[in-house]
């Protein structure tokens, strides 16, 4: 049973567990998100950052600056960087909570501290993101209060993705563009047996507009079900409006073979192109079915 109905009763089950759990999260998360901050390291103001035993939590550097040296305090955890991706890979060498270190970063003339406190709960985090106050990485993104809020009916999402399309495989038209920002994702997220990718966001500065594509491709022997509607976005525990959506092709049905790829533009909030987006799915069979729901 793979849960996924493309007529009658059971596309409606579908969407009416999507939706049951989509009121349920946003009861849970409150009004529509605000502005959201990613994480800021600022030079010898300590940033906490909880690891737990027996993972590796992944630290990003969101600058074209490489770390110069790292000092670590105490051999309460390893530390191993990656130049090319800057960043850095943290190991608790103690296999119970409590113990904490600091992990200083010289990056050019200044030096950032990470506090790194190893725990057993919830607190654990296993990817973090930085960018650096003042680095060029985030003023570019001063120019968002500039921008005002417009109509969801005035956002040209089309015509902003055939910008960032070709501005992808033309530098010299992206020169023309000096206010469109482009970064991978590269998240995977699992649904019905398929490996759903939020593969890369684009942020258009001076019209305060991010626009992240989703793409994936059906390697079911069965027609899935899915409405552009139905994807989320959310930031930590919020969930992000979503103004305007863009399907590749016409249709909800993604037979075997067939590639999807959907963009969701986001306007007017001030965001961040350096948050942690997660993408939100609707259930798959096996939600379904530990709802106590029953397919036909």
């Amino acid at each position: 049973m793979d849960g996924t109905l493309i007529t009658g009763a059971r596309r409606l089950l579908v969407t009416a567990a999507f939706l049951a759990l989509q009121l349920a999260g946003d009861a849970a998360d409150g009004a529509a998100a605000g502005v959201l901050s990613s994480g800021e390291l600022r030079p010898g103001l300590p940033a906490e950052i909880y690891v737990a035993p027996g993972r590796a939590t992944t630290v990003l550097l969101r600058t074209e600056q490489k770390v110069a040296s790292i000092s670590l305090a105490s051999p309460v955890v390893t530390c191993q960087y990656d130049k090319a991706l800057n960043q850095l890979e943290i190991t608790p060498a103690a296999h119970s909570g409590g113990a904490e270190t600091n992990l200083n970063l010289r990056i050019g003339p200044n030096v950032y501290v990470l506090l790194v406190k190893v725990v057993t709960d919830v607190r654990a985090q296993f990817l973090r993101s930085f960018f650096l106050a003042g680095d060029a990485t985030s003023d570019d993104e001063s120019g968002l209060a500039q921008a005002p809020p417009v109509k969801p009916a005035d956002v040209d999402l089309i015509g902003a993705v055939k910008i960032i399309e070709r501005a992808k495989a033309d530098p010299i038209f992206r020169s023309a563009h000096p206010m469109l920002r482009i970064d991978e994702l590269d998240a995977a997220y699992q649904w019905n047996g398929c490996l759903v990718m939020l593969a890369d966001e684009a942020q258009f500065i001076d019209r305060d507009l991010l626009v992240l594509r989703v793409e994936w491709v059906n390697r079911t022997d069965s027609a899935l079900y899915l409405d552009p509607t139905q994807y989320g976005l959310f930031i930590g525990g919020r969930r992000i409006p979503i103004i305007a959506r863009y399907k590749v092709g016409v249709g909800s049905v993604i037979f075997p073979g067939q590639l999807e790829t959907v963009y969701l533009g986001i306007q007017g909030y001030r965001l961040s192109r350096h948050n942690e987006w997660r993408l939100a799915l609707p259930p798959d069979a096996d939600a379904i079915n530990r709802m106590g729901w029953s397919l036909p």
